[in-house]
């Protein structure tokens, strides 16, 4: 550091210069960051909102589908109410089925909508709950599987793991 006045040398937690006297102007103590720059960093955070906007995507798609299934299990209004022109199809008999899936829809769009707050909000438990919703998610092709190996790509490997933990404890 140098003087602004005279150019002499100074050290920088000098208040005066001692060739001319004048008043140094301190250098704000910034503490590093090493967390700043790191991958978990960077990704973690859009992360967390891609998994809230794919829970919605899932319920939003669900949504459209039911009323086909809804049709399939109940017939479609054949003649006499007997489904496909009187023949027998094959899902008239499980209308217990749309609820039964609509319930683990739900479940896997609440674990979804968890995992996106918890990175969001860099919760220390958040990272193993995605790491699982990754794992649970890799088959729903092309966005579920798209989704899985960018979470696991961001928080799976090990110094991930410290990074997050860097993150979360601040």
């Amino acid at each position: 550091m140098y003087c602004s006045a005279c150019g002499q040398p100074i050290d920088p937690y000098q208040p005066y210069c001692p060739r001319c006297g004048r008043q140094v102007t301190p250098i704000p103590n910034v503490p590093p960051m090493p967390w700043l720059w790191t991958r978990v960093h960077r990704h973690v955070h859009t992360l967390g909102i891609l998994w809230i906007v794919y829970a919605g995507f899932t319920l939003f798609e669900w949504m459209l589908v039911v009323p086909f299934l809804s049709g399939m299990f109940h017939g479609w209004g054949g003649p006499f109410g007997h489904g496909f022109g009187g023949f027998w199809f094959p899902f008239e008999r499980m209308p217990w089925l749309i609820p039964i899936i609509t319930a683990s829809i739900l479940v896997r769009a609440v674990l979804y909508v968890i995992s996106g707050v918890g990175l969001l909000r860099r919760a220390g438990w958040a990272r193993p709950l995605a790491i699982v919703a990754g794992f649970l998610t890799l088959i729903k092709l092309p966005l579920g599987t798209a989704l899985s190996i960018y979470t696991l790509w961001v928080l799976l490997p090990g110094a991930s793991g410290q990074e997050y933990d860097q993150i979360a404890a601040s």
